[in-house]
């Protein structure tokens, strides 16, 4: 189990949830599951005399490199992804803290239009509409920016630095 475990998480492209592993090993039974459970803390525990590392991160596990190793992996990276704005990181701190939340209070908070910045978010896959209240928009984070933040749940956020006023 664990040798498929491992091609499985090194072809995975985001997290793989357990739902994702109990239906790829056909898992029915408690034993099953605890089986699962096992082959992965034995894998994680492999994993950390070596380069990689296997961690939770938005709701499933995913394989990654381990963080004493970013700068090396830093300068091989090419084709990095665009870095936000500080527009962008705004904005996508306040909907991480205020989801789900409409365009009009985003504006509020920051003061400006952020029509252009909520497209932008939308398009990197960092945000979603999660619904409508009066006919707005209602914008959350999607599991790609809990895995880009390292976060397996929003409750993983870092608390809000207390008003200095």
């Amino acid at each position: 189990m664990a040798k498929v475990l491992e091609n499985v998480f090194f072809v995975a492209t985001e997290p793989v949830t357990m739902g994702q592993l109990k239906e790829t090993f056909q898992i029915e039974s408690p034993e099953g599951l605890a089986g699962l459970e096992v082959a992965l803390v034995d894998l994680k525990k492999e994993y950390e005399s070596r380069g990689l590392q296997l961690i939770e991160v938005g709701g499933g596990y995913l394989l990654t490199t381990q963080k004493t190793y970013g700068k090396w992996i830093q300068r091989y990276k090419t084709n990095a992804p665009a870095q936000l704005t500080e527009e962008g990181r705004v904005t996508l701190a306040i909907i991480a803290y205020k989801q789900p939340i409409k365009r009009n209070e985003i504006e509020v908070i920051r003061g400006v239009d952020c029509e252009s910045v909520l497209q932008t978010l939308r398009a990197y896959g960092l945000v979603t509409v999660a619904g409508e209240l009066a006919g707005a928009h209602l914008y959350c984070t999607t599991k790609k920016f809990l895995t880009l933040y390292g976060l397996n749940q929003l409750s993983d956020l870092p608390p809000l630095a207390k008003s200095l006023g």
